[in-house]
């Protein structure tokens, strides 16, 4: 009958083990499968989701309330109107004004006590992830003729060091019209397969198409969706424009999620 080994050489192989696993096997582990360790996969943080694909948008209601205190008319206060300016267009490496491209103006918000709650709010939302930041707010102005061609909102930099794991693109003012039947909403469009919806009785959704959804903006509400996948690479559902404005301002706030990997250990 086989004896039990003794505490002692128990003790013993894990003060050796411990650290093997720590400093080799683990860096390993995550070198070779990044996907089965990554700590920002988790399946009930989004108990939003209204579509089986991640990555397809999704509508939060209230996201922003007048009692939260942000400037929802903070396109005609004077000390706004005196901090926009021309919104850039950035492939990942290089920042650009273009205005074919992307035609707006944008105005960075100061952290102060509302925008830090708004940051917390954001981090909430999804779960309290590590290694999650809430980069700085911008709040978007788009005048007559504003637009922002199909874009993505990640940049395939992960492996270099970071991305953006999440958006919400924030209402602040609705009172304008685009090209599209006076939908003013017709802002963040999915155009990946299964985005299809049916207009719900708020009107939030403008009308379905299979390429996408268009969305009908109400103030104070937000369009939230995921632009990496668990392994790194981005959505190409989160494929989305702002259709140009005809009449009126459209106001909005960018809020975007930053995902930076942990820096690996070396053995």
């Amino acid at each position: 009958m086989a004896s039990m080994p003794k505490l002692s050489n128990v003790i013993s192989w894990l003060i050796y083990l411990v650290p093997v696993y720590i400093f080799v096997l683990n860096p390993l582990l995550q070198q070779f499968f990044p996907g089965a360790f990554n700590p920002w996969e988790t399946s009930d943080t989004f108990g939003h989701w209204d579509g089986e694909a991640l990555g397809i948008n999704i509508t939060d209601d209230s996201f922003i309330s007048p009692e939260d205190g942000v400037p929802f008319n903070c396109a005609s206060e004077p000390e706004g109107l005196n901090k926009y300016t021309p919104s850039i267009v950035y492939d990942g490496i290089t920042e650009r004004v273009d205005p074919n491209k992307r035609l707006s103006d944008r105005a960075l918000l100061d952290r102060d006590d509302t925008v830090r709650c708004l940051e917390e709010r954001a981090r909430a939302f999804q779960g309290w992830r590590p290694n999650l930041y809430i980069e700085r707010m911008w709040a978007q102005r788009y005048n007559a003729s504003g637009h922002y061609r199909h874009h993505y909102d990640w940049t395939g930099s992960l492996a270099r060091g970071g991305d953006r794991l999440s958006t919400f693109m924030v209402y602040l003012g609705a009172d304008y019209e685009d090209d599209e039947e006076a939908q003013a909403g017709a802002d963040e469009r999915g155009s990946g397969p299964g985005a299809e919806a049916g207009a719900g009785e708020d009107g939030r959704l403008a009308r379905s198409k299979k390429d996408g959804i268009t969305f009908k903006p109400i103030k104070g509400n937000a369009v939230f969706w995921e632009n990496l996948r668990a392994d790194g690479t981005g959505y190409t559902e989160t494929w989305h424009a702002a259709y140009p404005v005809t009449s009126g301002t459209k106001v909005g706030l960018n809020i975007w999620s930053w995902y930076q990997p942990p820096k690996r250990r070396r053995g």
